[in-house]
């Protein structure tokens, strides 16, 4: 998400002039319409953070995601299993020897 936050607006020295009744509040109005157009963009942006929140995984996620990680070989299991197919092989191909060693 891009950074739009709205620069800060530094209200005219004359937004309002004395209440004698001849002021005006026509930069007052001005005021009022930019706060509404900052609200409606924070309002906006904050139902755009509320979806992406809801579509993040849950706990429950992230724990079956963990588990499944843990499971996953790891470099020491990978090797185990590779030296016990090669035992089976090696015992397959040499039965026979294997066979009159164990009998005698």
């Amino acid at each position: 998400m891009a950074n739009q936050t709205p620069k800060r607006r530094v209200p005219s020295p004359d937004a309002l002039k004395d209440s004698d009744g001849n002021g005006t509040f026509d930069a007052m109005e001005q005021r009022v319409n930019a706060l509404e157009d900052d609200m409606k963009r924070l309002l906006q942006d904050t139902a755009e953070i509320k979806g992406m929140l809801r579509a993040a995984p849950t706990a429950i996620e992230f724990g079956e995601l963990k588990g499944r990680v843990n499971s996953l070989p790891t470099m020491s299991k990978a090797a185990a299993m590779l030296s016990i197919a090669t035992a089976v092989i090696v015992i397959l191909n040499n039965w026979t020897a294997v066979r009159s060693w164990l009998i005698g």
